[in-house]
């Protein structure tokens, strides 16, 4: 049976709901019953503050600083979601002043996977956002109905997800609460970050120094657990998180306590998605365990190049992204869709070494866990105190200095095993050079020892590829790469040509070089709808796919995208000294106006 309240699921012949309180008419046979259900205080004093403006409807949940409700804006006719600090939260100026930040910050971002923000405004003493309504379900009772999701789907959401946070990011913006309840799929499979509730302003810092730890501890980052600085790496981490709860129905952390969670985190390495699910592209398992690095050095230097790696990851043969969005509004819906049989997760690692920045863990032979248990969430308000011997244990103790990393084999660190295996780079351009634990190797191949080993990739024209990799069971492991132009570079040297071919010849003498004024770089965020495009600026090749964020010259530059069977796309740019250029998505026409 489920709550007439609140809709949740209870035992059969439940007198009251557990979650709500709600008295619940267990005997369908019995004569009416009329239940007064509690008096909502805000909802009455909304309803009157506001009337005239909002026909305010019901409460649709809450948080620990705000609750929403559904409601219809009068004047526009249209549905949305009122964002309410209720008096008992809005006294203190703190709460109120956070509020605030919130809805200034949300309501400046402008993206298509971001909910957007109508109004701001004040109510007698209730603090109140109008939003957006979004007619769905959030991502996390979508993995609770359904489990492990569908590699299509997974990646469309992070996909989405990621070019959300990369923008807010570029803007300044962290989110600070990246998890599945804070994830929302529409009726049409469309996927929408909500809740920047807790993010603030990259460079504020005024709101730091009350020492509070804002997040769910299930997907905070280590840093976050300690009540130090975040910035964009943090949200990487927890859309990480996310994206290891969608493939394997579970988080990767758990523990009887907030305090075991956040010892997990600071320490214990990130188990195997492959010992659950065997599926999972290499590109995707690549890019999710780089961004789950304990270490912030260790992830993606910009969630642009998180969103790039994800964009890259190869869509399951015979499944495109429209099939994608069209299992999403089925599981929206809460349609039947093919369930994804996996292994039970092992047991967590013993804690103890900080792990080796890895793309893919090296994890033991264990034995099976039990059945998980239900985790009841756990949401913040944790002190700095709380976290200070977990906090300075890792800093101060287990964390490598100066970035060094134990070798595989030393005190402390998992011992060699006896078998080894190789591993393989493909798609390197010429003259590449590829050292492995810091070690320069010959040609593209080299066979090591059982263990993990972070790597790097140097090419002239190109900008450096740096991940890692594990070498499990003596198995090989094939790494393609995908590295990225230097486009920066290539203009300054196709300038200099271009100088030099300019000389005068002849017996005249040539007036003495004048040093070059040093170029202010840029950056270029540029995607396209067709998998597969061509995308040049000044004809200088940025490379083939559908989404690139490159280092460039300030100032003005020709734009070129073709595919084919596609029209060509030409515009002229400028890009700003120092700073991004945003294009977002751009859409191909078919040749013919198919």
């Amino acid at each position: 049976m489920t709550c007439i309240q609140c809709a949740a699921e209870l035992a059969d012949g439940a007198v009251f709901c557990s979650t709500c309180g709600t008295p619940q008419i267990n005997d369908p046979g019995a004569a009416t019953i009329t239940i007064k259900l509690p008096d909502d205080p805000v909802l009455a004093q909304l309803r009157k503050e506001l009337a005239g403006d909002y026909e305010v409807e019901k409460e649709l949940g809450r948080g620990g600083m705000a609750v929403v409700y559904k409601a219809v804006e009068v004047q526009l006719q249209r549905t949305v979601a009122l964002k309410v600090v209720p008096p008992e939260n809005s006294g203190g100026t703190t709460t109120a002043e956070r509020f605030k930040r919130e809805a200034r910050m949300a309501a400046s971002l402008d993206h298509a996977n971001i909910i957007p923000v109508y109004r701001v405004a004040q109510a007698g003493n209730l603090l109140y956002m109008s939003m957006k309504f979004v007619e769905g379900r959030a991502l996390d009772a979508i993995i609770e109905q359904q489990g492990p999701l569908p590699i299509p789907v997974v990646l469309e959401v992070l996909r989405c997800s990621a070019h959300a946070l990369a923008y807010a990011h570029e803007h300044g913006i962290v989110h600070r609460d990246i998890k599945g309840a804070n994830i929302l799929i529409d009726k049409d499979g469309r996927v929408v970050v909500s809740d920047f509730g807790i993010a603030r302003a990259v460079e504020e810092k005024s709101m730091t120094a009350s020492g509070m730890i804002i997040g769910t501890p299930y997907f905070m980052s280590p840093e976050q657990c300690g009540g130090l600085k975040v910035g964009p790496q943090s949200d990487q981490y927890s859309l990480g998180i996310m994206a290891f709860q969608m493939l394997t129905g579970e988080v990767p952390f758990d523990a009887d306590s907030v305090m075991g969670i956040i010892q997990h985190h600071y320490m214990t390495p990130v188990p195997d998605i492959r010992q659950v699910r065997d599926d999972v592209p290499t590109e995707l398992l690549n890019a999710i365990y780089r961004a789950l690095n304990k270490d912030v050095a260790d992830r993606y230097e910009q969630t642009s190049l998180l969103a790039d790696a994800l964009d890259a990851v190869p869509d399951p043969e015979g499944l495109s992204r429209r099939d994608a969005q069209q299992m999403l509004r089925a599981l929206t819906a809460g349609e039947a869709v093919p369930k994804i049989r996996t292994a039970s997760l092992p047991p967590l690692a013993p804690t103890g070494v900080m792990p080796r920045p890895a793309s893919m863990p090296h994890i033991p032979t264990v034995v099976k866990k039990a059945p998980p248990k239900s985790k009841a969430p756990l949401y913040a308000g944790i002190g700095v105190g709380a976290v200070a011997v977990a906090a300075g244990l890792y800093f101060t103790v287990l964390k490598p200095k100066d970035g060094a990393v134990a070798p595989v084999g030393s005190a402390g660190a998992a011992a060699i095993e006896p078998d080894s295996g190789g591993v393989k780079f493909t798609g390197l351009p010429d003259g590449a050079r590829i050292s492995i634990d810091s070690k320069d190797i010959d040609g593209t191949q080299a066979r090591l020892p059982k263990g993990q080993y972070p790597y790097r990739i140097t090419a002239t024209g190109y900008l450096p590829e740096q991940s890692a990799f594990t070498i499990v069971g003596g198995k090989d492991v094939d790494i393609p790469v995908t590295m990225r132009k230097d486009l920066a570079a290539a203009q300054a040297a196709l300038a200099a040509k271009q100088q030099s071919r300019a000389q005068p010849t002849g017996g005249g003498s040539a007036p003495p070089p004048q040093p070059a004024a040093p170029a202010a770089n840029g950056t270029i965020s540029v995607g396209t709808d067709v998998t597969i495009a061509d995308i040049t600026i000044d004809g200088v090749s940025i490379g083939k796919g559908r989404a690139f964020n490159v280092s460039t010259r300030s100032g003005t530059h020709t734009l070129r995208i073709s595919a084919d069977g596609y029209e060509p796309y030409s515009q002229s740019i400028t890009i700003p000294a120092n700073g991004p250029l945003s294009l977002g998505k751009i859409s191909l026409k078919p040749k013919g106006g198919e």
